[in-house]
């Protein structure tokens, strides 16, 4: 499992994993074992976001421009979120 922090550079794991868009949602297939994870209208902008190397902070700073949200909130939620999908197995270090 990857340790989660601001300055965590992360991609997705398409290696493992295939997605596709429906509506403003994502539903992801898992490769190995043929289960399906949705991810939710936010879930969705961070996994289009980590179609390239991306930091956590990087992340945090683009919902920040889209939701009207606070910083503190922001960051607590997207770590959480994050650190779901590394659970997963969704995400993978980039150099």
């Amino acid at each position: 499992m990857i340790e989660i922090g601001p300055d965590s550079v992360l991609t997705r794991n398409e290696q493992q994993f295939i997605s596709n868009p429906v509506g403003d949602e994502v539903i992801i297939l898992d490769l190995a074992t043929g289960d399906y994870l949705g991810l939710n209208t936010v879930g969705a902008f961070i996994w289009s976001e980590l179609q390239q190397p991306r930091t956590v902070s990087q992340i945090i700073d683009k919902l920040m421009a889209t939701y009207d949200v606070d910083r503190e909130t922001c960051t607590s939620q997207t770590v959480d979120y994050i650190g779901r999908m590394n659970q997963f197995g969704l995400l993978r270090e980039s150099a």
